[in-house]
Formats: C-alpha cells, structure tokens, sequence
C-alpha cells in the first residue's frame, strides 16, 4: 500500500481540521491535496504527536489531526500513555510504518518496527482502545473512515511500502517550513477563537 493514496483519502475528509505532519514523505501530498491555514508541516521528532494531544486538550470543539511516520512516533512513545489517560474523543493519530528512516535517504536505516516493534500493541498496551493496523487500501479507507466518524481517540497505523519517495521529492514542494506554517496557523486559530466569540 502506498502511503499517497492514503492520505489523499485523509485529505478528502478533513475539513480545515487542525493537523500537525511530522517530517518526511506525508508533508507533500496533505500540501497538495488539501493546504489549509491550521497546517504545521515538518513538525520535529518527536513532537507532532504531543502538539496535537495538547490542541486536541485545549480545543476540544474542534478534531485535531496527527499524522506520524513509525520513526517519530517511536522517538516518543510515552505520548501514547497519556493520550490513553485523558482519551480526548477529537484526536485522530494516523501512523505510516514502512519499517525505515525514509526520509534520511535511501531508507536504509531500519525502525524498530523492522525488527518487531507493534506500534498498535503499544497503544493498546498504554490504554487506547479505538485502533487499527490495516495492511491495504480499502482496509485503510475504512479505519480512517471509522476515525472520522466516531469519538476518539484514535490510533491507525497503515503499512505501507517505500516506493513513493521519489515521485513525492520530484513532484512537490512544501509550501513553507515549520516557522512559516506555525506562524500562519496561530493566525488561522486566533482569528477562528474571535469569530467563535462574537
């Protein structure tokens, strides 16, 4: 399963839902698809899972979304006990696993899923209750579908291959870098914060 394909399908349900991306291949369809205002793209290991659980807290009118490659999540994987602890219902965590450090270059570099690691037995094992690990496409379309429509918090994780590298550095480009799009998003969530008061 190819890791585009599934977030276009992420894209096509999100409805300028604030969402954080961590770094790697994820950032350039979501630009592509869908580039929304309440977008953090390339947020650091391991932080974009934490970020969304602290909007997710802080916002709960709104789904927060975090989308994750399998190194980053495991670069911090105590975020996972305290999502389980405060079960905030509008949190979506989306997982990508290829099993390898994509991102750092040729994908040589093995996570710890390569070698065994259960990122969705790790959230059970925290507390978690409404996960998936899907295996292809309509399997995914279907978790994330769930994840959408039903109360959180949720942890999907897609495994997916390694194969859309290229065509993503070839095709795309980033909007902006972190800095840029925290700046524009803290705007975005201000200016919508006013409009709820008035």
């Amino acid at each position: 399963m190819n890791r585009t394909d599934v977030l276009r399908h992420i894209a096509s349900l999100r409805k300028g839902d604030p969402t954080i991306v961590s770094p790697g291949l994820a950032n350039y369809p979501i630009a592509e698809a869908k580039d929304e205002p309440l977008t953090i793209y390339n947020m650091d290991m391991p932080y974009t899972t934490p970020m969304a659980l602290g909007m997710a807290l802080g916002w709960p009118g709104r789904r927060v979304i975090s989308i994750e490659g399998d190194g980053s999540l495991l670069a911090g994987p105590g975020v996972l006990s305290t999502v389980a602890r405060y079960q905030p219902k509008n949190l979506l965590i989306f997982v990508f696993d290829n099993g390898a450090y994509l991102t750092t270059g040729s994908g040589k570099a093995p996570t710890a899923t390569a070698f065994g690691t259960d990122i969705e037995k790790l959230a059970r094992g925290a507390g978690l209750k409404n996960t998936r690990t899907v295996h292809d496409l309509e399997a995914a379309k279907r978790a994330v579908n769930a994840a959408f429509a039903e109360p959180g918090p949720w942890l999907v994780v897609a495994k997916v291959d390694k194969h859309d590298r290229p065509v993503e550095r070839e095709a795309h480009s980033l909007p902006m870098y972190v800095y840029e799009a925290g700046l524009i998003f803290r705007r975005a969530a201000l200016r919508e914060r006013s409009a709820q008061r008035d």
